[in-house]
This record gives C-alpha cells, sequence and structure tokens, in this order.
C-alpha cells in the first residue's frame, strides 16, 4: 500500500505538536487559573485600552494606559474578591478551632427538630460524614486562598504583555487561527460574548442577590447578616437551589429558636422577594450580554471549585462554554454546518 509522503509528515509533525503541547500544558497547569484570568480581564479592558489610545482627544502613552486600567481592574474586581476570601479564611479559622462546639449546638437543634416532625436529620452518621467532607474541603479552601496571591502576581504580569500589544497579539491571534475568515470570527464574537457573559453575568446575579438577602438577614434578626449576605451571594450562582442552601437552614433555625413569626417572613421574604429578583436579572442578563443555559453554570461551578477553588465560580462556566463553542466551530468547519 502507497503511502503518501506528505500526509506522513504532516500527521508526524501533528502527533510531535500535540505530545510538546501537552507536555508543556502539564509544566504549565499550575498557571492555568492565571491564565484564564488574563484573558478574562484582557477581553473586558481592550475597548477602554483602544479609546484610551486611539480615540481619546489626548491619545494616551501604551503603557500608560494599561498601568491605569489594571490598576483600576484590581480596585474594582480584584481587591473586593480578596477581601471576602481573607473574611471567609477567617470564619474557616474559626470553624476548625470550635468545630465540637458547632457539631453540638447542630446535634442539639436537630434534637428540637426531631421532636417536631420526627425526623433526625443530623444523626451520628451524618456527623461523622460531615467531619470527613470537613477535613477534605478546608484545608484545599485554606490552600487556595493562599495560592490566590500569587495567581494575580501572574495574571497581571500576563496581562500587562497582552494589553500594551493588542494589535499585535490579535492580528498574531487571527493569523494563526486553523479556520476560514467566516469562523474566525465567528470564534473571536462568540468567545467575547461567553466571557462576558460569564465574568459579567454572573458577579452581578451574586452580588444583588447577596445585597437582597444581607438586607432580608439584617431585617430578620440574623446574626451576622454580612457574613451571611456573602455566603448566599456565593451560591446564588448555582442554578435552582442557589441561596437556598443558606436561607433554608437560617430559617429553621429562627423557628426552632421561637422566632417564629421572623422565621416564616425570612422564608416569605426569600421565596417571593429574592426569587422574583434572581429570575428578572437572569433573564434581562441572557437577553443583554448572552445565553448560558443553567446546566453550564451548575456543572462549571463544581469543576471550577475543585480545579481552581474560589475563582472557579467563573472560570468552571467559562471552561465549559469554550468547550462547547469550540465544539460548534468544528461542526462549522469540517462538517459543513452553518448557524
Amino acid at each position: 500500500m502507497h503511502l503518501n509522503n506528505d500526509k506522513l509528515k504532516q500527521s508526524l509533525f501533528l502527533i510531535t505538536l500535540f505530545v510538546l503541547g501537552g507536555f508543556l500544558f502539564w509544566l504549565l497547569k499550575g498557571f492555568l487559573s492565571a491564565a484564564l484570568g488574563a484573558v478574562v480581564f484582557y477581553v473586558l479592558l481592550r475597548q477602554p485600552f483602544f479609546y484610551l489610545t486611539q480615540k481619546a482627544k489626548r491619545k494616551w502613552n501604551k503603557s500608560l494606559a494599561t498601568g491605569v486600567l489594571m490598576f483600576a481592574s484590581f480596585l474594582v474586581l480584584v481587591l473586593p474578591v480578596f477581601l471576602v476570601s481573607v473574611m471567609l479564611s477567617g470564619k474557616v479559622s474559626y470553624l476548625i478551632t470550635h468545630y465540637q462546639e458547632i457539631l453540638t449546638l447542630c446535634q442539639d437543634a436537630s434534637n428540637q427538630l426531631k421532636e417536631y416532625v420526627g425526623i433526625d436529620l443530623f444523626s451520628t452518621d451524618t456527623a461523622s460524614k460531615l467531619t470527613g467532607v470537613a477535613a477534605s474541603v478546608i484545608p484545599h479552601f485554606v490552600s487556595a486562598t493562599a495560592s490566590a496571591v500569587a495567581d494575580v502576581f501572574v495574571l497581571y504580569f500576563l496581562l500587562y504583555f497582552m494589553l500594551s500589544n493588542a494589535h499585535e497579539l490579535e492580528k498574531s491571534v487571527r493569523k494563526n487561527l486553523p479556520f476560514h475568515d467566516t469562523n474566525d470570527q465567528l470564534l473571536l464574537r462568540e468567545l467575547k460574548s461567553q466571557t462576558i457573559s460569564n465574568s459579567i453575568g454572573i458577579p452581578i446575579i451574586a452580588v444583588a442577590q447577596g445585597i437582597a438577602a444581607g438586607i432580608g438577614y439584617w431585617v430578620f434578626g440574623i446574626d451576622e447578616p454580612f457574613f451571611w449576605a456573602v455566603i448566599s451571594a456565593l451560591l446564588s450562582v448555582i442554578p435552582v437551589i442557589g441561596a437556598s442552601i443558606v436561607w433554608v437552614p437560617l430559617a429553621i433555625f429562627l423557628y426552632l429558636n421561637g422566632q417564629h413569626w421572623q422565621a416564616a417572613a425570612l422564608t416569605v421574604y426569600f421565596m417571593a422577594g429574592v426569587g422574583l429578583l434572581d429570575n428578572v436579572l437572569r433573564f434581562a442578563l441572557q437577553k443583554r450580554l448572552g445565553d448560558t443555559h443553567p446546566l453550564i453554570t451548575f456543572f462549571g461551578v463544581i469543576i471550577g471549585l475543585n480545579l481552581f477553588g474560589f475563582v472557579g465560580l467563573i472560570f468552571g462556566p467559562l471552561l465549559i462554554s469554550y468547550f462547547i463553542l469550540l465544539l460548534k466551530i468544528y461542526r462549522n468547519e469540517y462538517l459543513g454546518e452553518q448557524h
């Protein structure tokens, strides 16, 4: 059987390229979250950068524009996340120190609930399982928070060169994409849309729900409403269940503590008010920024937290969105399907 030498050489070259690329990825996998963050920040800042350096009345120097935008992004996006991480780390440390006391309180509350409904929600078996989960999750959370500082440094190191060489970067990307011009444009357009949808849409929903939840916790007498508001905001990115993971146990706690009307009012507030806010916001943002399916968000959060820790709330859904986008481009390019 005669083999085409050019095809054989091409196949060997591609195999070598994939092996080398896989080896490089394995060596640099620790910087994946920083690289993803740099891509997200670049997409968000490229338009302001081009405006300042090309369209502003007095055109800015590229290095100055890059520095100012990086500093502004740090104040607006990174610093609040860092402060929330520090607060949560402090609470995690408190949980570790007072773990037995918290287990005792949960057991007492479970015994009271058992008297009302006849169901033991916090049995000895449940307590042992929670202990095992905490033993594996808490150290991972603390280490992920500690490594975030290094990730931020690498992120901004990459972002500086990406922004200051934006024209050359985009020209090089377009030149090296292995697709036709139509699919090149589709890829870049959808990449921008998905990045903005996940990196802006998810935080907006989280912040709005966190504020609404905090008001409810404060009005109805929950201790440390700001802390629980932050937890509710973080969990609100999970479709369907979201912040109910927080407010349902808190409402039960209020009821068992004798604060019956507060428990009922908190339940109505979240089911009607906060639930309506969530639905309206998701619909408006999907229409404005791009439609991210709830299942993408749900599984993305699970994958992201495991891979990246805290920032995986955004990076996880983003990775799945990118994967689906590449499948779409593949169908268009090689199977002749157009959408």
